[in-house]
């Protein structure tokens, strides 16, 4: 494995721990003595560091050693956990971000320098107190006994393809106190038959130290999954993380090789192949695979996808029973391999929510309010393409909630609500989208504010609307009813933008408030963006795919003229007046109407529209695929597909186009 492979691992493996430690720290805030949270954090850390520091990082392993260091003497008891740690970890754990990705600038290192500062002023401080405490000067201290232990350390043969450097550990070990170390070269082969990718060695260590058994075990960390480490101590014998007498020991050891250690077979003569097996790692249950393989994947399941649609026409033109069975039978299997795919790519949202428990806490400091985060709905799987399209958008709603939703204490206090604010988001799955909500339990929105604001801008003309109509107001952009701007909100730039990412992902957006009880928005997501499962209308003889979620029936329409058929009316569907468009004229098409038009009903954000076509085909399994940039002319179209017999269909963003035909109503109202 060359060293890039193994720094591309260390960078993935290290964001995925420094993403881990941020739930612990926010948990720390409420159990500050809580033993497992300091040792998940300081865990961390202390993975970050060795791995680091054999992976070139040399900075990133200093600076983040003086943060383990603080964990290290919270662990023993000499620190307390409080807000100004937690906020200095968190400080620390982006400086480090920054490191990790290279982008390190003399700003960032007055970042550190001024962590590290504060950190030594923290020690400094507790070393005090515990002096105080105490009743005398650190120089009047009786030092405690050092213990006497034995450390065997012995190597998986296949560690070093782990990318793990063995004489690094055995010099941290030296560096608890007295030292000797010796190795045990008895299994080493003859000379012709050693493979130099291959361990045989063991280590085995007399120290004397007075760091604890917990010192030696941090170190052998990042190779504890290929190595075994038993330490003799006064109380008996631990095998990795288990305690064992004198007498249980050697069955442990023999139990444990037994069961997961790497065996080392070597066949044939002289000059043949080792055969090697690496039984420890043979039931891995997750792998790591780059976006971009997955990607791939996905670009040929969906080529595969789309000559398996051409396929199936031609077979059903030929008419012979066995090339349609062929065809069937490779539907299936199409059908298969496209969800099985698929799924590879969902990932549960709950790690994206995670990430927003920081946020809030940062902005109840920011906004001096107290607040807190509630997530429901964890383990709901998403696309990963569509999860890292929300970050924005749910980080505006989280932001919009904590400075115009979450009311100041004393606001609140008298209100009768509790001090602390709550913003929670939520998942769930709904047939073939995602739904999410986002809310307050804050004063929620000014009805009559918006109202007035939305009338002052030429938004609305002055009348009667109801809630929806007000509320969506927000969502127009340069929209703001903040008196004074901050670095948070209040400049107008934010939930208009909200809305254009989610409905680029083809999903809606709908809000609803109550005056002093808080406001929730939900979100309408589809599971993917890749494949859809469409339905194609004919439209002044070209074809038009809709998302299949949205279309609800349809219906035959027989207008008495074509010239009365304006670009937008309305039609009476079982006592419900819904608004119909007329995509003919929308597209600027002229030319004649079909014998028999249709109505297909969709809904959107909740509300029912129609739109006029030339005739319904019906379902037809969509792959997305992007327009060319010279072809962007119409935000209407959301992508094109290829249908069996090579032609391309458009993909219609029903969303934008009610939403653009509904401002350009407005203007002509005005």
């Amino acid at each position: 494995m060359d060293i890039d492979t193994i720094r591309d691992t260390f960078r993935d493996e290290t964001r995925d721990l420094l993403s881990q430690m941020e739930m612990p720290l926010m948990e720390l805030e409420n159990t500050p003595d809580s033993p497992e949270l300091i040792n998940t954090v300081f865990r961390a850390l202390h993975t970050i560091k060795g791995s680091g520091s054999m992976c070139g990082y040399s900075d990133l392993a200093r600076f983040t050693h003086d943060l383990e260091t603080v964990f290290d003497c919270m662990r023993n008891g000499e620190l307390r956990a409080d807000s100004r740690i937690i906020d200095l970890t968190l400080r620390a754990k982006d400086c480090i971000k920054t490191l990790l990705d290279n982008e390190d600038t003399e700003e960032e290192r007055g970042k550190r320098e001024a962590i590290l500062k504060e950190l030594e002023t923290l020690m400094v401080s507790a070393t005090q107190d515990a002096e105080s405490s105490s009743g005398h000067s650190a120089d009047d201290t009786v030092p405690e006994g050092d213990d006497h232990f034995r450390v065997i350390f012995m190597p998986s043969p296949l560690i070093f393809s782990k990318g793990i450097k063995i004489e690094p550990l055995l010099l941290q070990l030296k560096s608890l106190g007295d030292c000797i170390i010796r190795a045990d070269v008895s299994s080493i082969p003859p000379i012709d038959e050693l493979v130099p990718e291959i361990c045989y060695m063991n280590w085995i260590a007399e120290l004397v130290t007075d760091r604890g058994i917990l010192s030696i075990q941090d170190i052998f960390i990042f190779a504890e999954d290929y190595a075994e480490l038993v330490i003799k101590y006064n109380e008996g014998f631990q095998l990795n993380n288990e305690v064992f007498s004198r007498d249980e020991l050697a069955s442990a050891i023999m139990s444990r090789f037994a069961r997961t250690a790497v065996n080392v077979e070597r066949r044939g003569g002289p000059g043949e192949d080792n055969v090697l097996f690496d039984r420890r790692k043979a039931d891995s249950s997750t792998i790591r695979v780059k976006n971009e393989k997955l990607d791939t994947l996905v670009n040929l399941v969906g080529e595969l996808v789309t000559l398996q649609a051409r396929f199936n026409q031609e077979s059903a033109h030929a008419a012979l029973p066995e090339f349609i069975s062929i065809s069937e039978s490779l539907g299936r299997l199409t059908g298969e391999l496209r969800d099985n795919t698929m799924s590879i790519r969902m990932v549960p949202i709950g790690e994206m929510f995670n990430t927003f428990h920081r946020l809030v806490h940062d902005l109840s400091a920011g906004l001096g309010k107290k607040m807190k985060l509630l997530t429901a709905g964890g383990q709901t799987e998403l696309d990963k393409n569509v999860i890292e399209e929300l970050k924005d958008p749910l980080m505006h709603l989280i932001r919009n909630s904590a400075d115009h939703g979450i009311e100041p204490v004393d606001t609140r206090l008298v209100s009768g609500k509790e001090t602390e604010g709550v913003i929670s988001i939520s998942a769930e799955h709904n047939g073939s989208n995602v739904i999410i909500r986002v809310s307050d339990d804050g004063a929620g929105l000014d009805r009559e504010k918006i109202k007035e604001k939305a009338i002052a801008k030429n938004l609305l003309s002055p009348g009667e609307y109801d809630d929806r109509q007000i509320f969506n107001m927000i969502f127009e952009p340069g929209f703001s009813t903040a008196a004074a701007t901050t670095d948070i909100s209040g400049r107008g730039v934010g939930m208009d933008v909200v809305k254009r990412n989610i409905e680029k992902l083809r999903g809606t957006i709908d809000i609803s408030s109550a005056d002093g009880q808080g406001s929730e928005v939900t979100l309408a997501i589809p599971l993917t963006l890749s494949i859809i499962d469409g339905f194609m209308v004919d439209i002044g003889g070209s074809l038009f795919i809709f998302n299949l979620a949205n279309v609800r029936e349809c219906l035959d329409f027989s207008p008495a003229s074509d010239s009365e058929t304006e670009s937008q009316f309305v039609i009476n569907l079982r006592d419900e007046i819904v608004p119909c468009i007329d995509l003919r004229r929308v597209f600027g098409m002229n030319r004649m109407w079909s014998a028999y038009p249709q109505i297909l009903i969709a809904e959107i954000a909740g509300e029912k529209f129609g739109f006029l076509v030339d005739r319904v085909i019906g379902k037809y399994q969509t792959v997305v695929k992007p327009l060319a940039r010279g072809s962007r002319s119409s935000d209407m179209i959301a992508g094109a597909t290829i249908l069996g017999d090579g032609s391309v269909a458009l993909i219609l963003d029903a969303n934008t186009i009610v939403r653009d035909l509904s401002v350009s109503a407005n203007c002509q109202v005005k």
